[in-house]
């Protein structure tokens, strides 16, 4: 696995205005795809690739109800977990310490680009999924992603695979999820004045291009 993170991570998203930011608008998109798709309120979620559990924690906070699990390879990030109401399992996505038909929602998030073999990522999300239930995966758009490298904005070689959304689509399909919802979103790295507004200015106008990050949702 490729750019495993450490405590400096957990600190910059603390701190860092495009981390807290980045952050932010994937929990917002994720939200959004539980209440939409997942319309009533999940009994679980398993969040592959926790970090520090920042997410997961936010989503407790919507669903206080829900059992909120996330698996995470890195020990230093679990450590920085300041939350008492999620579990953090130590784990590799490639193989989920976990059984099959546990989790009503199963999310990776900026997670993906990071494996050897992502569709083995799918494979397992689909194992541990409820009947009916849901998979999120959001990932960085491969050519602005190239150009944040580029510019320095991001570690060399920090992902193993940019995948789009046509072979995320076809990933999906394979493992053999009904894909429900499949988008670019985020315009801008560190948020802007009413950017969900120009988003969708930008997405009527068929500029969806221009978006930096991919988001897709699948129905086991």
């Amino acid at each position: 696995m490729k750019g495993i993170l450490d405590k400096e991570y957990a600190v910059a998203r603390q701190i860092k205005r495009s981390h807290i930011y980045r952050l932010k608008r994937r929990t917002f998109e994720v939200l959004k795809g539980i209440k939409t798709f997942h319309p009533e309120k999940p009994g679980s979620i398993l969040d592959i690739g926790t970090a520090d559990g920042l997410m997961l924690s936010n989503l407790k906070d919507t669903f206080p109800k829900t059992t909120c699990v996330g698996i995470e390879y890195a020990r230093d990030l679990m450590a920085c977990c300041a939350s008492k109401t999620i579990r953090l399992i130590q784990g590799d996505a490639l193989t989920l310490p976990i059984k099959d038909n546990s989790f009503d929602v199963v999310i990776a998030t900026a997670i993906i680009e990071h494996v050897s073999e992502p569709n083995q990522v799918a494979r397992e999300a689909y194992r541990v999924l409820r009947g009916n239930g849901i998979f999120i995966v959001t990932t960085p758009h491969p050519f602005w992603e190239g150009i944040a490298t580029y510019i320095g904005h991001l570690k060399e070689e920090e992902h193993h695979e940019l995948i789009t959304l046509r072979k995320l689509k076809s990933l999906f399909d394979a493992v053999g999820f009904e894909i429900v919802n499949a988008q670019k979103f985020m315009i801008s790295p560190v948020g802007m004045p009413f950017e969900l507004t120009l988003e969708k200015i930008l997405k009527f106008f068929r500029l969806n291009f221009l978006l930096l990050n991919q988001i897709i949702v699948g129905r086991k």
